[in-house]
């Protein structure tokens, strides 16, 4: 007889998670902020871009958060973005580091999250489709509640309120023209790392 498969728990996982490196559909997700990298646009806009990374190990890249408009002005939206993003993670303040590939906010390494992601799909300047994602809300990785919800002593109501709005339409809205802005591709990423131990969501997470 010969052996074919062999368990592995971590693949296991990750069927129930839907398979693959890359997270492909609108979800509520929780996994870990692998890299928040301050970033600017060609127009001059700043923003913060996150690379995250599920409980199971898919992938989902170029999650910018624009704080700053290109006249200098703040992004109210994006701002309050960040803010939340920092509550649900317990971080009380961000800086600027050298990393790899730029300046990043270290503070938000590795640190546990909940998001609600939303796939847009749109048509590249060539032609092509592609798609990216939109950060609908920030929920804690322990509670899966907002920081609205937790100051509020409510319940974790955003959670399932976005994962019944992208069950009706998980794979996006229609394609609209590409914009000067980065998009999610599976094909442009790199290869996935080993998917984390859900023993790394520890007493850190906040509430």
């Amino acid at each position: 007889m010969t052996q074919v498969f062999s368990y592995d728990e971590n693949q296991a996982a990750a069927a129930d998670a839907g398979g693959g490196e890359y997270i492909t559909e609108s979800c509520v997700v929780r996994g870990f902020v692998e890299q928040a990298k301050w970033t600017e646009a060609n127009s001059g806009a700043k923003g913060l871009e996150l690379s995250f990374e599920s409980e199971h190990g898919q992938k989902a890249n170029y999650l910018t958060i624009y704080y700053q408009k290109k006249d200098g002005s703040k992004n109210e939206v994006g701002v309050n973005q960040i803010q939340s993003l920092m509550g649900v993670t317990g971080v009380q303040s961000l800086s600027q580091q050298g990393g790899q590939n730029g300046m990043i906010a270290p503070e938000l390494t590795r640190k546990p999250v909940q998001i609600a992601l939303e796939r847009e799909n749109y048509t590249k300047s060539n032609g092509g489709e592609g798609f990216r994602f939109q950060i609908k809300c920030f929920m804690s990785a322990r509670s899966g509640k907002t920081i609205a919800e937790h100051l509020e002593g409510k319940s974790a109501d955003s959670a399932a309120y976005w994962e019944q709005r992208f069950a009706e339409n998980p794979g996006g809205k229609q394609a609209k023209q590409q914009q000067s802005q980065p998009y999610n591709s599976a094909n442009e990423y790199a290869n996935s790392n080993i998917p984390p131990s859900s023993n790394d969501f520890d007493d850190e997470i906040p509430f």
